[in-house]
């Protein structure tokens, strides 16, 4: 009896042809494309179980690296489902964190090197989040906001997992002020103590990579440790990962890397689908399989996922198909405003004969807000998958509860200190001080008056001393709109994004979000309480896990899991794809647009029988454009329907005028290396040229890949 035929008989497993493939292959590099509900996981350990039981490959000398803790357990879990009876050994299933993690401690042990984890430490001193809080304040002389905090976070993170060398980290127009130079004193930092070497979870990987790369005892240790090396997930590793991967399988190079370029979603944290599409230049003697068949969903999710993905130029051609029963044609259902979605949503949970088998995906957290909200008032129980709290403590919310609260006791010097810039008073610093050397119960706009002789100053005092307090008079909805616009707090919160180059559209969909749940709330204290009734509400959400209820996850959380039902919501322009996609497209720069894409097909394939795609034409009062993701699919699940009469159009100009004197054109004046000036992003260094693409590096902004043909077409480029 073959292998396969005893997997059959022992677990049930059949696996087809190409799986079967798959897993016979032992030799060298292979890069097994799976698409999705193609039971990548499976065949992954059917080709463990193979090497262990026909190659007589021993246990030890196999690593099996999964993206995330989470998934080396499930992946554990179900392996010793499989052979737990047959095989006594157990492979060392790893996320590449945890295996970074024993390089460096050896590497540091053989160099008698001290270190510590300064993320998930108790240890304040030396904890990543006050580190970074700290040097954020002796730079900017404030304290940072969530925002400014998440950023740090992210670029720190982002540096070191895109291999970004230092004389390449620069200030780019678009970056937080300041960015660069706290990086570099945060890098410094946590080696200023010859003794001690401070290490964060990113820090791993660049040790790591540091140990093989230069310790050839090391390196050859693990490499003759590690036999074979398969790899989950590898649409989601970051520049160095691939990299330590590579250092870790060679020379021999016996190693399989699952992966599908098609569910590439996370460039923002340093992954790079072209570490993919590069296979075989990596691993030049690289053998490609492919599993296409999808066994989760219906033929018509499949072949509308299948055809919606083509709309990216970066990924591998294949054609997605399944075996399975026909079902129900995708819905794409398009209301009026934005809470006709929520009520609608509602209602079809609350129809639904088992729920967990339900699914409501967003792009951004946002979303869930007003969501859970809905839940809260209709008293429906929900598991969310990645619990994201910063809503509740970012500072337009704590700016609105502050001015909320002090219409109740305007002596409160305390709170105005915290928004007196955003209230349009005219308050200086130095008046703020005062104040606070003499507590008082006098209300501290007429201590104020009191301060200054300028009638301007006086009058607008009064003004705002009369609105903040006839807020507490006012129903929530009504008291937010009164904040915004007689306060001026609009105006401020512009002037904020402008200054911290922030995103001014995420800002006002915070104030947007609040007054959503303030509508119908009939006071400001039940505003408040509403605000921690929600958060609470999504803190204990965990408690539902695997119990009947429904599911709400961003896209990017979703990966990996699949339900009968799925509903994908807030399908517009500036969410998926956002504005930032867009911008950049249509500057002919496809990569965030590609990557929205793949999210929007992430989404799409999560659906067994019933996928629906939720949009709206008006949020908050102003008009929204259904996304064009949206319309793609609906042009492919009746193309009939959305035939065009062919007329005669007249030619567009292009959104941006192109540039006028010495505009190339054609592409035979283009040069590797060449200095050229973009018409947006200005001066920058030609680092990639192929027949449909280019790729640049600027002066402001870092690089950027384009179209080649849209920026010859529209004369974007010029010599410098």
């Amino acid at each position: 009896m073959n292998f396969f035929d005893k997997m059959q008989e022992l677990t049930g497993v059949c696996l087809n042809e190409v799986q079967q493939k798959a897993v016979r292959y032992a030799k060298g590099p292979l890069l097994l494309l799976a698409s999705p509900g193609s039971g990548k996981t499976t065949t992954l350990n059917m080709k463990i179980g193979y090497l262990l039981l026909v190659k007589k490959v021993p246990a030890h000398k196999i690593l099996a690296i999964t993206f995330s803790k989470a998934s080396a357990v499930d992946m554990a879990a179900r392996f010793d489902q499989f052979f737990s009876t047959i095989l006594k050994d157990r492979v060392h299933f790893s996320t590449i964190h945890s295996i970074a993690f024993q390089i460096v401690r050896e590497y540091f042990s053989m160099h008698h090197q001290n270190f510590e984890i300064i993320e998930g430490n108790s240890n304040r001193d030396f904890d990543k989040k006050t580190i970074l809080r700290n040097i954020f304040i002796q730079n900017r002389n404030t304290i940072p906001s969530e925002d400014e905090m998440d950023e740090l976070f992210s670029y720190s993170s982002f540096v070191k997992n895109k291999m970004i060398p230092d004389e390449e980290l620069v200030q780019k127009k678009m970056m937080m002020p300041g960015l660069v130079e706290m990086y570099k004193q945060y890098e410094a930092y946590k080696v200023q103590n010859p003794g001690l070497v401070l290490l964060d979870f990113d820090d791993m990987l660049s040790y790591c990579y540091k140990a093989l790369y230069e310790d050839a005892y090391l390196r050859n240790k693990y490499q003759q440790r590690f036999e074979y090396i398969l790899t989950d997930e590898s649409q989601d590793n970051s520049v160095i990962q691939h990299e330590i991967i590579y250092l870790l399988a060679s020379p021999q190079f016996n190693i399989c890397v699952v992966a599908d370029d098609d569910q590439s979603i996370f460039m923002w944290r340093g992954a790079d689908v072209r570490k993919l599409l590069d296979f075989k230049k990596i691993y030049p003697n690289a053998k490609t399989v492919t599993m296409a068949q999808n066994y989760r969903s219906t033929p018509e999710i499949v072949d509308t996922a299948n055809e919606f993905i083509k709309r990216n130029r970066n990924r591998y051609p294949k054609k997605m198909f399944t075996e399975n029963a026909s079902g129900e044609s995708i819905e794409i259902r398009n209301v009026k405003r934005y809470d006709l979605q929520l009520n609608y949503v509602v209602e079809e949970i609350q129809k639904a004969d088992n729920p967990c088998e339900v699914a409501i995906l967003y792009r951004n957290n946002n979303s869930a807000i007003l969501l859970v909200n809905k839940f809260f008032e209709e008293g429906i129980p929900f598991y969310m998958k990645d619990v994201e709290l910063k809503f509740f403590h970012h500072w337009i919310v704590d700016d609105i509860l502050n001015i909320m609260r002090l219409s109740y006791n305007d002596s409160r010097v305390d709170i105005l200190e915290k928004v007196y810039p955003k209230i349009n008073a005219y308050i200086k610093k130095n008046q703020i001080l005062q104040l606070q050397k003499h507590l008082s119960k006098e209300s501290a706009f007429d201590r104020l008056q009191e301060m200054i002789h300028a009638p301007y100053q006086e009058q607008v005092l009064k003004r705002v001393k009369q609105t903040i307090r006839k807020l507490q008079m006012q129903e929530p909805y009504e008291a937010i709109q009164t904040i915004r616009q007689d306060l001026g707090y609009d105006k401020s919160l512009q002037n904020s994004a402008e200054h911290l180059r922030m995103n001014e559209e995420n800002l006002f969909d915070i104030l947007n979000t609040l007054e959503q749940i303030a509508k119908e709330l009939p006071t400001l204290e039940a505003f408040a309480y509403r605000l921690k009734e929600i958060e609470q509400l999504m803190r204990t959400s965990k408690k539902y896990k695997g119990r009947n209820v429904i599911t709400l996850s961003t896209l990017h959380s979703a990966k990996g899991l699949e339900y009968d039902r799925v509903y994908m919501i807030d399908l517009i322009e500036g969410i998926l794809p956002n504005n930032e996609d867009i911008k950049e497209y249509e500057v002919g720069n496809i990569e965030e647009m590609e990557e929205a894409t793949r999210l929007f097909y992430v989404g799409m394939t999560r659906a067994r029988h019933h996928l629906e795609l939720l949009t709206y034409n008006t949020r908050s009062g102003a008009h929204v454009k259904e996304s064009r993701f949206v319309q793609n699919v609906r042009k492919i699940i009746a193309p009939e329907e959305n035939q065009e009469p062919i007329v005669k159009k007249k030619n567009k100009q292009p959104k941006f005028r192109p540039m006028q004197d010495h505009a190339i054109t054609d592409e035979a004046e283009l040069n590797l290396g060449m200095q050229v000036e973009h018409h947006l992003y200005g001066t920058g260094q030609i680092t990639s040229l192929l027949p449909d693409s280019i790729e640049i590096d600027f002066e402001s902004v870092g690089s950027k890949k384009f179209m080649l043909d849209f920026c010859l077409i529209h004369g974007y480029l010029k010599k410098v």
